[in-house]
Order: C-alpha cells, then sequence, then structure tokens
C-alpha cells in the first residue's frame, strides 16, 4: 500500500518489482546480442540472422521478425500468450529485413527502412546543452529529412543508437 497526498493506494506486488528490477537504460542489444529492438515497447525485436562487414564502409545485419520474437511482445507488452496475436503481430509488422551502415560517413538505416546520421556528442554542441535539449551523455542523431536532432525523450532516439552501434561498434561510447 502507497499513500500519495494522504490518498492509499494498493499497488500489486508483481508490478512494483517488475518497475524496480527493470533493466535502467537497458536495449535488445546489451541484454541479448542475438536480437534488435524495432521500437519502445517491451518485446518490439527482431533476430539477427547474419552479419557482413560490421564496422565498415558496407555493413549489413540481415534480420527477422520471428514468431518468437511476435510472442515475447504478445507476452511482455500486450498481455496476450494466443497464437492468433502472434499471427497478428507478424502480420501487420512491417520491417525490413535488413539494417545497413556506412560507418565511415556514420550514417546507416533501421528496421523500418529510415536512413540516420551520426553527428557525435551533444557536449560539441554547448548550445543544445545550454537550452536543456540533451545532456552531457546524448549523442546528435538526426533522421534524413529532419533538420532537428532526435530528441531522447520517447522516441526512436533509443533503437536508432542501438542499430548504430550494432553495425558501427566502438564509434559510440557507452557511459554507465
Amino acid at each position: 500500500m502507497f499513500f500519495f497526498n494522504g490518498t492509499r493506494f494498493v499497488v500489486p506486488i508483481a508490478l512494483v518489482t517488475g518497475i524496480l528490477l527493470a533493466p535502467a537504460g537497458g536495449n535488445a542489444a546489451t541484454e541479448n546480442p542475438g536480437k534488435l529492438s524495432y521500437g519502445s515497447r517491451m518485446g518490439m525485436t527482431v533476430t539477427i540472422v547474419a552479419k557482413e562487414g560490421i564496422g565498415t564502409a558496407n555493413a549489413v545485419i540481415r534480420i527477422k521478425h520471428t514468431p518468437e520474437d511476435a510472442k515475447v511482445f504478445c507476452v511482455e507488452y500486450l498481455r496476450d500468450p494466443s497464437m492468433r496475436c502472434v499471427r497478428d503481430v507478424i502480420a501487420t509488422t512491417k520491417l525490413s529485413d535488413r539494417v545497413t551502415g556506412n560507418c565511415v560517413e556514420r550514417t546507416w538505416t533501421d528496421t523500418h527502412g529510415s536512413s540516420y546520421s551520426f553527428h557525435g556528442s551533444a557536449r560539441q554542441s554547448p548550445e543544445l546543452m545550454e537550452d536543456g535539449s540533451f545532456s552531457e551523455s546524448d549523442y546528435l542523431i538526426r533522421r534524413d529529412g529532419d533538420e532537428r536532432f532526435l530528441p531522447t525523450s520517447p522516441s526512436s532516439y533509443y533503437e536508432a543508437l542501438e542499430v548504430f552501434q550494432a553495425l558501427c561498434p566502438g564509434i559510440v561510447k557507452v557511459v554507465p
């Protein structure tokens, strides 16, 4: 039982435990190197099938959205363990069969086929840190066609960064 402004709240133990034990800032690649995220919700992952040219101008990771991936999403996010859910998720989730990167140019495509470019640490742009848009540990990522950098708040920022790290390891310094 919790109190907030004098009001009693009863929160199931499982919910509190899940929140407290949830990985902080984790992503599919750090939790399972055979997976990549395609979205920000729990279970939104694809399976890595093959890797070629990692860290080069022609980096490619072939991916597949498997029934097992869909099942994790159904169970963990939708709370629906049915095979119907798995079939529906597979049928409606449109993803590329690969992500690609040019690590020399620091550009890449994600699981949806969107293109991005990496512009280094936000520390290099004091004006962005002064206006509160980014913190010292953030990186500047731009989706092709956008004038602004991706915000680090709920957006595709973390998924884009995860794909870039998988394609071009060693460029992004992970700060614990």
